[in-house]
């Protein structure tokens, strides 16, 4: 049985069942109706490889988990996307597409593009700590629709391509602005990689407050990490070992924090009684910390929404605002940071 077994049995043509199967409005109510019917009695399911071929869309979107694996298996290991990927595929859902999940190497970038090439998908999503800049370039020259969640993996985009922005710098400047707030004189900062854009934006935004209350963060006090965990504890090794721990620190993200919580538990630094410390992110781990953690919350569940929303708007051909909207972390208050002490 197949769709011209369909349309003889209906009484109609191979191309009105194709139509009725693609949604078309040119075909009567009645018609559409009659040829369920043949479809129903004889427990006929169009193959979806077939419809794509008949259809314009195919009312899909690719979502690529973009990897290194070399270094890291961002589906097995990652705190981070886990509510991201979530997020794009409800929205996905709420706006009547299917999502197409494909894990891939980050030096691999021919099935991205082969998913394009035959239909499978209608645009993508990229989710990824890597640098994306050529993939996403050859898919772009493609002619293809692309979408990326975090602008980090994309130094220099094309007009046009989707990508929500995290103010980093404002963020930043918030966390540190709290930390003033308390009464912190003495701050400390520990940065993400440098070689990734947003980290030097949010460790001039934390130095920018401090500057703007007269504070001046001396060489020792800034630490240099990798968004690992590790970093935060070599941060406190390092300050321990100086005799210069400061009252309190920035984490750039929240792994780095729970490293400096680790290290000043097994060194008997009670925080927040004698070290202060707010992370950035807020993943789900960080509300059951000892203590809880305070952090900047990166609204990543907005982000992935409105990502998903502006790339089927394109599709669908309806007018995107000028200005997208900028996001702004939150800070969530825990137990982690108390009122500086005079020194």
């Amino acid at each position: 049985m197949d769709i011209y077994d369909i349309a003889r049995l209906a009484g109609v043509s191979r191309k009105t069942v194709q139509r009725m199967l693609n949604g078309s409005a040119s075909v009567a109510p009645a018609t559409a109706d009659k040829i369920r019917r043949v479809m129903e009695e004889h427990h006929y399911e169009p193959n979806a490889a077939a419809r794509r071929l008949t259809s314009k869309t195919a009312r899909t979107i690719g979502l690529f988990i973009v990897q290194d694996e070399r270094n890291y298996s961002l589906y097995s290991d990652d705190l981070y996307y886990g509510v991201v990927i979530g997020a794009l595929i409800s929205q996905c859902a709420s706006r009547g597409y299917k999502t197409l999940v494909s894990i891939e190497d980050v030096s691999r970038p021919e099935p991205i593009l082969s998913l394009y090439k035959d239909k499978s998908i209608d645009a993508g999503i990229v989710v990824s700590w890597s640098d994306m800049q050529e993939t996403v370039d050859r898919i772009a020259a493609a002619g293809f629709r692309i979408g990326v969640f975090d602008q980090n993996n994309v130094p220099h985009p094309a007009e046009g391509l989707v990508i929500p922005q995290l103010d980093n710098y404002e963020s930043a400047y918030r966390a540190a602005a709290y930390l003033l707030d308390l009464g912190h004189t003495d701050i400390g900062v520990i940065t993400g990689d440098m070689t990734i854009p947003c980290s030097p934006v949010r460790l001039q935004g934390f130095l920018d407050a401090l500057g703007q209350r007269g504070i001046e963060a001396p060489a020792s006090r800034i630490h240099y990490g990798r968004f690992r965990e590790a970093d935060g504890e070599a941060a406190v090794e390092e300050w321990v070992r100086t005799g210069t721990l400061p009252q309190a620190v920035f984490c750039s993200n929240d792994l780095m924090a729970y490293g400096v919580l680790r290290a000043c538990k097994e060194r008997g630094i009670s925080i927040p009684g004698e070290l202060s410390v707010i992370g950035f992110d807020d993943l789900l781990v960080s509300q059951y910390t000892h203590p809880p953690l305070t952090t900047m919350r990166v609204p990543r569940i907005g982000m992935a929404s409105q990502l998903a929303n502006r790339l089927i708007d394109q599709l669908e051909g309806r007018e995107a605002e000028d200005t997208q909207e900028r996001f702004t972390a939150e800070l969530v208050v825990r137990e982690s940071c108390k009122a500086g002490r005079s020194i």
